[in-house]
């Protein structure tokens, strides 16, 4: 495949200003987690920020990459069981020096690191700025590298390149830069990439956020400079790029368009403005697929058949008529509208950003309702833990409960990464909380400490956690997970919507 064979559509959203936002993060809690003794901590090296970026469940271990290492940890309490080294050889660090590259920088950042069978992994890494890739299998004695090639096109060059990359049905897509300079992104899957510094494809900057599969999709998450926009100085628009798995020889049927799920796996987003002030913004799928079959931006002759977007068994027998149009016309008319019609969280203050987000999925309340719990990392250390209390009712309406804040790293410290994590070796799911140097398992909720809920009825409903709920025979503030009768809507009182229970002693 050639570079001119592979091409995007855009499709993009509005931009977000803060000035129609109003901020509504004040929450019900906050808490400091020093005194919290249900916190599990690991620090890698003392002398040195580890860059933590990438973090792996593999049942009950967490592998985790940084700086020429990979660390294994238990999911129990992050005790390191194993570790594998990686350190870039002499030769390749000197060039990296050579090249204007300071030291740190010319080390190993691992920035790949996926699952790709039972105990067996694929790794890549930066390497001094020559990234290369390897595959790993777990033996009792340590990892056994098995064979290495050139992580150009799967890796970053350097350790503060945006990337992202999702290993399926035996291949890895990646979403990163192929050269030393940075001015050449792409989408990529081995031997097959998108045009090469084609401003149709890409516009500086890049920075590219996250990938996963759906369906006969990949779908690649980032930001680019507007191209639409022309007097519109220095605006970022957040797109999605999805590739057809079933395209055997080419990345023709790559797509663009704004963040999105179907109806019932929302895909949550993190926006921040250029100034300052941060969102988070829910989409479809579904309306993302309904805008791809819609109008091409500039197009006023007949859409050719196979219509451009479609997984076709082989692209490179696209005919030409359909070529010719996706050149001309690389852009969707429509955008696609966050699900809820409005961010569901709005930090509009400089005091921070945010940075990441986790969700807990359709958690079910003792009354039956499923709310999605969100989860935002930010960075001066915080952890805010937020609902949409309407979700369950009404899927146009926005009531944000900032439900706590919590401080898990110095206000300094950025937080890197977020994941939720589930195993049958936990009593109960834990948050992974990532930074450059320490990573904190902490709790998802806090319903059964008595000083934050002041050890009432009252103050657990008026929580509107969806993890809590006042247990009336217990007479305690309970989760699923220490509740057998969970499902007893009779046996507790709570109320997301309102926070208020008629039952609860005043």
């Amino acid at each position: 495949m050639t570079g001119r064979d592979s091409v995007l559509w855009l499709l993009a959203m509005c931009s977000l200003g803060t000035a129609a936002w109003r901020g509504n993060t004040q929450p019900k809690l906050i808490t400091l987690l020093g005194s919290d003794n249900n916190v599990h901590r690991f620090t890698g090296n003392d002398t040195h920020p580890d860059h933590f970026r990438l973090i792996v469940q593999d049942e009950q271990n967490l592998l985790v990459g940084g700086r020429n290492l990979v660390h294994n940890l238990t999911l129990a309490d992050l005790t390191e069981i194993q570790k594998l080294a990686w350190v870039s050889p002499d030769n390749d660090r000197t060039m990296c020096s050579m090249k204007g590259r300071d030291f740190e920088q010319c080390q190993n950042y691992i920035r790949v690191l996926t699952k790709i069978s039972t105990g067996r992994f694929l790794i890549c890494g930066t390497n001094a700025y020559k990234p290369v890739c390897r595959e790993y299998a777990s033996q009792p004695s340590g990892y056994l590298m098995e064979r290495e090639w050139s992580g150009r096109g799967s890796c970053p060059y350097g350790p503060n390149v945006n990337s992202t990359a999702v290993f399926v049905d035996g291949e890895l897509y990646s979403g990163t830069y192929a050269d030393f300079a940075g001015f050449d992104p792409l989408i990529f899957r081995e031997p097959l990439r998108t045009a090469q510094f084609d401003s149709n494809t890409f516009n500086h900057p890049i920075d590219f956020v996250n990938s996963f599969a759906h369906g006969d999709y990949v779908y690649f998450f980032f930001r680019e400079g507007a191209v639409e926009c022309t007097n519109c100085g220095n605006t970022i628009y957040s797109r999605v790029a999805r590739v057809c798995k079933s395209d055997k020889e080419s990345t023709s049927n790559v797509i663009e368009g704004r963040y999105g799920a179907e109806s019932a796996e929302i895909v949550y987003a993190v926006f921040n403005a250029l100034n300052n002030g941060s969102a988070v913004c829910a989409f479809r799928l579904q309306d993302i697929s309904k805008a791809f079959d819609g109008p091409f931006a500039g197009a006023t002759e007949k859409v050719p058949d196979p219509r451009p977007g479609k997984c076709v068994n082989d692209s490179r027998a696209m005919p030409s008529v359909t070529r010719n149009f996706i050149q001309k016309h690389p852009r969707m008319e429509q955008s696609v509208d966050s699900f809820f019609g409005r961010p569901i969280v709005t930090q509009v203050t400089s005091n921070y950003r945010f940075t990441q987000i986790a969700v807990d999925p359709q958690v079910k309340t003792p009354g039956g309702k499923a709310y999605d719990v969100l989860f935002i990392g930010t960075d001066n250390g915080k952890v805010i833990k937020a609902v949409n209390a309407e979700s369950a009712d009404n899927p146009k309406k926005v009531n944000t409960v900032v439900i706590e804040e919590i401080q898990v790293f110095p206000p300094a410290v950025a937080i890197t990464s977020l994941k939720i994590v589930r195993h049958e070796s936990l009593t109960k799911p834990r948050l992974i909380v990532v930074s450059n140097s320490e990573i904190q398992s902490i709790k998802l909720h806090r319903c059964d400490s008595n000083i934050l809920v002041n050890n009432s009825c009252s103050g657990c409903v008026g929580l509107q956690d969806p993890h809590c709920a006042w247990d009336k025979q217990a007479q305690k503030c309970v989760t699923k997970n220490s509740a057998t009768r969970w499902n007893g809507e009779n046996s507790f009182y709570q109320s997301i919507a309102t926070g208020l229970h008629g039952s609860c002693p005043i």
